[in-house]
């Protein structure tokens, strides 16, 4: 049985009295390493949305469907790990949880650097390794768990909006991981053979490696440029009844919309640029220059979108993401031709804006109405909304094979957009609703 946020939670005050901001300075510094510090680990989180153009190049014999299985695995672990990743701030403090789940990341770059140096590793080996590069995506509930703590209401939208920032992170990876792949970073003299259609060596250890030194130094950050914040330790208990509250599980829904379709476009792009456009008039666009803008302009909305809803209502400021991502994704269906690729990327460039401007927003909404929870109720939004990023591009994969066009996979996410339209406008933005924000 849902439990309702309480009549103070709700309550709408024409005039909102400001909280102090006693230690604005620390907050401010605090923000700058956490943002810094996820980007990391987006950059870490999807470096596996490039390495499988590149695999069978150097010699793997993998299917696209594998191909694109590897793409969405590490949002697995990703999604399933941000509940407790938000939950240990509170119980083990916010430098502590932080630094040691940062420290964690040289896991899958080590993991992922033995498994693509060598062709015959095993198809589920790999898979593994994907898997386990999802810890890093889990980061992000830590990261906004503590970022949260350290603003005051009135100023959360917009740091939050900054701190997701860290999202850049895809786009980070997306344009290192062609270039480093390039030449040896450990010295060797070792060149992985490539197939005919390589005409120069591929060292793809690299792609994870090279996060290495970055993810020490961010944990050091961490660790000694910031501060435990003062609170109580809560029972796991205490936490989890952010599970029990309607709102948790409304702004699951729409942050699976928004914050799912940023994921799907970073780690299932490439792949889509690469098998739709292959024929495209005047030679197959690059799928590893095009595809790093849209999550870029997804990430650039939103401290905008965080901003906007501080100053005009995030549930307006939800509604016309919302909208917009609906108009774009009936509109796909329109410019998958051969001949159609800048029709194509124009208009996920304006979904992945809209994208970005409904995550800034929706965030602003989870400590208006669950005040009390907001920690807790992050890691559960944001564990739904990461999941959102793995079944499309499952869906996209499976579309391609039955259809050779992801056509329906597209007119699938807009009717779902269309039906968190109606959600958003019933709880925050109808003048009637206790909760209109």
């Amino acid at each position: 049985m849902f439990i309702e946020p309480s009549p103070h939670a709700s309550a709408q005050s024409p005039k909102p009295l400001e909280e102090s901001f006693p230690n604005a300075a620390l907050a401010w510094r605090t923000l700058g390493i956490s943002t810094i510090s996820l980007t990391l680990a987006f950059s870490v989180w999807f470096m596996w949305s490039a390495i499988p153009v590149h695999l069978n190049k150097i010699g793997f014999n993998l299917s696209r469907l594998q191909l694109f299985w590897l793409t969405s695995t590490p949002i697995i672990l990703g999604s399933l790990l941000r509940i407790p990743y938000s939950l240990t701030v509170s119980i083990f403090g916010s430098r502590r949880s932080y630094a040691v789940v940062t420290f964690l990341l040289l896991l899958p770059c080590i993991a992922t650097g033995f498994a693509v140096v060598n062709p015959s590793t095993p198809f589920w080996v790999l898979l593994l390794c994907a898997a386990l590069t999802g810890i890093a995506g889990a980061n992000f509930a830590t990261s906004m768990g503590v970022v949260s703590l350290w603003f005051p209401k009135q100023a959360q939208g917009t740091a939050l909006g900054i701190n997701g920032l860290g999202n850049l992170g895809v786009t980070v990876a997306q344009f290192t991981v062609p270039i480093v792949i390039g030449f040896s970073l450990l010295g060797t003299t070792k060149e992985i053979s490539s197939n005919a259609s390589s005409t120069s060596p591929i060292y793809l250890e690299n792609a994870s490696i090279v996060w290495i030194p970055f993810i020490l130094l961010c944990s050091a950050a961490i660790w000694f440029g910031t501060v435990d914040f003062p609170m109580q330790p809560r029972t796991l208990t205490s936490q989890l009844m952010a599970g029990k509250r309607l709102h948790t599980w409304v702004l699951s829904t729409l942050y699976f919309l928004t914050f799912g379709c940023f994921v799907a476009m970073g780690a299932s792009l490439p792949l889509i640029i690469k098998e739709v456009f292959i024929n495209a008039p005047g030679g197959a666009p690059n799928p590893l220059f095009f595809a790093p803008w849209a999550a870029a302009i997804a990430t650039l909305m939103r401290p905008l979108g965080g901003w906007l809803a501080d100053k005009v209502g995030a549930g307006f400021v939800t509604s016309i993401a919302i909208a917009t991502m609906a108009l774009g994704g009936f509109a796909l269906t329109a410019f998958l031709a051969p001949d159609s690729f800048t029709g194509f990327f124009a208009t996920i460039m304006v979904i992945c804006a809209a994208s970005g401007l409904g995550n800034g927003s929706v965030f602003k909404i989870i400590p208006h109405v669950l005040p009390e929870d907001t920690a807790a109720a992050i890691g559960i939004v944001s564990c739904i909304g990461a999941f959102g990023g793995f079944f499309p591009p499952l869906l996209l994969g499976w579309t391609m094979n039955q259809f050779a066009s992801p056509s329906f996979a597209y007119l699938g996410m807009a009717v779902f957009a269309l039906l968190c339209l109606g959600i958003n406008a019933w709880f925050y933005l109808r003048a009637s609703s206790p909760t209109r924000c």
